[in-house]
């Protein structure tokens, strides 16, 4: 099984897929992105941020892209 998924104007690092809201004709991918975001405080650690990123796949609009993400749907199931 691929570790990404090929759209058309981007691959996605499957890791970083937290949820796929799946409706009749599109679906949404959720992606998380860990950050640093801060410093370390006399050793004690750092803060860290967590980013999400949503993006839309429509059947009608890119029909390739949604035939790849269904492919890979269906190949994990």
């Amino acid at each position: 099984m691929s570790n990404f998924i090929k759209l058309t104007s981007m691959l996605i690092n499957t890791s970083k897929i937290s949820m796929i809201e799946i409706h009749t004709n599109k679906y949404c991918i959720q992606l998380v992105e860990n950050k640093l975001d801060g410093f370390w405080l006399f050793s004690s650690g750092y803060l860290t941020t967590i980013q999400h990123q949503q993006i839309e796949v429509c059947k009608e609009k890119h029909p390739i892209d949604y035939k790849n993400v269904t492919d890979w749907i269906n190949k994990i199931n």
